[in-house]
Order: structure tokens, then C-alpha cells, then sequence
């Protein structure tokens, strides 16, 4: 039986990836996305027009609805509201009311074999420690910012339903870009954060120099997250967590990322030398909080804007942790498929960066 998978985020920097996969595997399955235009890059899947702000059904007409009832047969939900500024409910209108719409969706299809929901390993807020495919959430920690909290939420909505639905929860890492080529196609928190550092406006940041961070490329995500899709039903079973993260042993220190950055903007804008630009300091959340205070008071708008552009994702660093993916790498090794070490391939993504000025050039 052909397959029907419905993609959901298809037009963005995972779902973009993952459609062009889905498109070459060797059945052919039929490859609709959801997206708001008529038109998508990949001349080979097709458009249904819809929304997850929208409703009723996701803004998709009734007679597109129909269709979708009666032939789907996957849905891959990858669409999610990113930004870590984003009010919380802002964030949770696309990461939690979004994806019980796409659930209801999904419990109407008549063919329904597999639903693989995409999440943040950081569902974990300020947890510390090792964060497992089978830990739920916060702990009561609470949270960094309002993303970290509406998917969290999204998950606690997911797991309500998975007595009823074949769901398989992916937890994602930081995507940072291609470890072949250093391409950036979603510049996310971790390259503004870059970028201020270039520009010597982030002197001082939470945590200590040790702290692991973790990190994966965008072709080990969509290799990773594709060859799952493939085994859902076949290992890759429902109820179940896979952590796609760099894990550990191919994580790095944030200190040594630091050095990694600072010597690639060094080698790829000589220039850059010139400017004195130090590395920054490390310090604990109080006093990194004292920092932030100063600055607002300081009214120094440069700096300020600076500040608060880093803090929703630098607090990170302030909760040390790192991602057991045991489950997932017993259904990928096998396939020779792992995340590479993050300073194989990150230096690439800097030399990008600066390169394009961040994309502005590219």
C-alpha cells in the first residue's frame, strides 16, 4: 500500500530536508505539505493550503480535508514556533494549539499507520544532569524561556494521546548548520549569539567554562530523523522518545567552543584581530544577573538589546546537562548513522557565518 505522509513545518530548515528524503525513498510515497502559499521548493511533493493558527481543520477546505481523512497514512509534524522571545502564549498557540489541531486531524484518517511529533531536548529547562529519552519535561525546574516551556507542554498534550494515537516523539538538538559544506539556512539564538560576539557585545555570560554544550548539524538531523521515520512500526515503535542530540561523548565544552570561535573569526576576517575583542567571562546566575541589571540600568540601548538578545538562550548555560540517546543510537548505528563531533564540522559553520555576514550576502 502506497504510503501518504503528510508534512507539517515542510517548508522549513528540518521539514525542507526531510521532504526531499521522504520524496527519493524507494516507494514513493505520495509527499503533501502543509504550508500557508501555494508553492514549495520541492517540485515533487504537493501543497495543501493550511495553517496551524487557523481554524476550523487547520484553515484546510473541507474538500482538501476529506481527501486528507481518507488517504494519509503518516503524519510527520515538524512545524513549531522557534523564537525564544516569543510571549508564552504566542508560543503556545503554534506549539500546543497547533498540534492538538493536527492530532484531531490525524485521529480522522482512516489509514492511519504512524505520527512522529518533533520536540527539543530542552523540554528539560533548567533540570541539570543527565536528561534520558524516558524524563518528562521540567522536573518543577522551570523554564529558560517561553519555547522550552510550550514544547514541554506540547509533549504533556502528546502523551495524553498516545493511548489512542501511534505517536513517536523525536527531541531535537540545537541545529547549527551543514557539516559538509558550514551552510546556515536557519540562523537560529546560537548564530545571533555568534554575531554579537563578533561585534564585542558579549562580555560576560551564565555558567562556567566546562559546561557541556550540545550541538548537531542540519544532515545528521534529517539523516537521522528520516531513517526513524523509516522504521516507525519496524523498531521504531509508538509511545516511544528518540533524543537526535550529539550526546556526551561528541559533545563539546562551552569554553572550548568559545576558543574554536574566536580562532575561526581570527583565520577567516584577519581584520577582526585588530578589534582586542575578548573572550567572554564566566559567571554564576547571580552574578551573571547583577550583569544584566547593570546594563538595563545603564540605558546603554546597544549593549541592552545585546543582553537580552543572548539571555533567553545563554541562561541555558547556567544548568549544565547533558542528553542520553541510548534508544535512538540502537536504531542508527546499525545504519551508520551518528552525529559527528562538534568541532569536526563547527568552524565551517563560522567561516560561513562570517563569510555571508550572516546571511545577508549569501
Amino acid at each position: 500500500m502506497r504510503r501518504t505522509i503528510l508534512v507539517t513545518g515542510g517548508t522549513g530548515t528540518l521539514g525542507r530536508e526531510l521532504v526531499r528524503r521522504l520524496r527519493q525513498d524507494p516507494d514513493a510515497p505520495r509527499v503533501l505539505v502543509l504550508a500557508r502559499t501555494a508553492t514549495i521548493t520541492d517540485a515533487g511533493a504537493s501543497v495543501v493550503r493550511g495553517d496551524l493558527l487557523a481554524r476550523p481543520r487547520l484553515g484546510i477546505d473541507p474538500a482538501s480535508y476529506d481527501e486528507l481523512r481518507r488517504e494519509v497514512t503518516h503524519v510527520v509534524h515538524c512545524a513549531a514556533a522557534t523564537r525564544f522571545t516569543l510571549p508564552l502564549e504566542e508560543a503556545r498557540s503554534v506549539n500546543v494549539a497547533g498540534t492538538r489541531a493536527v492530532l484531531e486531524l490525524a485521529a480522522e484518517c482512516r489509514r492511519l499507520q504512524g505520527i512522529a511529533c518533533f520536540s527539543t531536548v530542552y523540554v528539560s529547562g533548567r533540570r541539570t544532569g543527565v536528561f534520558a529519552e524516558s524524563d518528562c519535561g521540567d522536573a518543577g525546574a522551570g523554564f529558560v524561556n517561553s519555547y522550552e516551556q510550550s514544547k514541554a507542554e506540547m509533549e504533556e498534550l502528546v502523551r495524553g494521546a498516545i493511548s489512542q494515537l501511534p505517536i513517536v516523539l523525536f527531541r531535537l538538538s540545537t541545529i547549527i548548520g551543514d557539516s559538509r559544506t558550514g551552510t546556515v539556512t536557519g540562523f537560529n539564538a546560537l548564530h545571533q549569539a555568534l554575531r554579537l560576539l563578533y561585534q564585542g557585545l558579549v562580555p560576560m555570560m551564565p555558567g562556567e567554562a566546562t559546561t557541556e554544550i550540545d550541538l548537531i548539524p542540519l544532515d545528521f538531523a534529517a539523516d537521522a530523523s528520516h531513517a526513524l521515520l523509516r522504521c516507525m512500526g519496524q523498531g521504531v515503535e509508538a509511545g516511544h522518545v528518540y533524543h537526535l542530540c550529539a550526546g556526551h561523548a561528541r559533545s563539546t565544552a562551552v569554553g572550548t567552543l568559545l576558543d574554536a570561535t574566536m580562532s575561526a573569526f581570527t583565520r577567516h576576517r584577519p581584520a577582526w584581530r585588530r578589534r582586542t575583542v575578548e573572550r567572554p567571562a564566566f559567571a554564576d546566575a547571580r552574578t551573571y544577573e547583577l550583569f544584566v541589571r547593570s546594563v538595563e540600568e545603564a540605558g546603554n540601548e546597544v549593549l541592552l538589546g545585546a543582553t537580552r538578545a543572548v539571555q533567553a538562550m545563554a541562561w541555558q548555560l547556567a544548568y549544565p546537562k547533558t542528553f542520553d540517546d541510548r534508544r535512538a543510537a540502537a536504531m542508527l548505528d546499525p545504519l551508520g548513522i551518528r552525529a559527528p563531533a562538534v568541532l569536526d564540522y563547527y568552524p565551517e559553520i563560522v567561516r560561513y557565518c562570517v563569510e555571508t555576514n550572516w546571511g545577508t550576502t549569501a
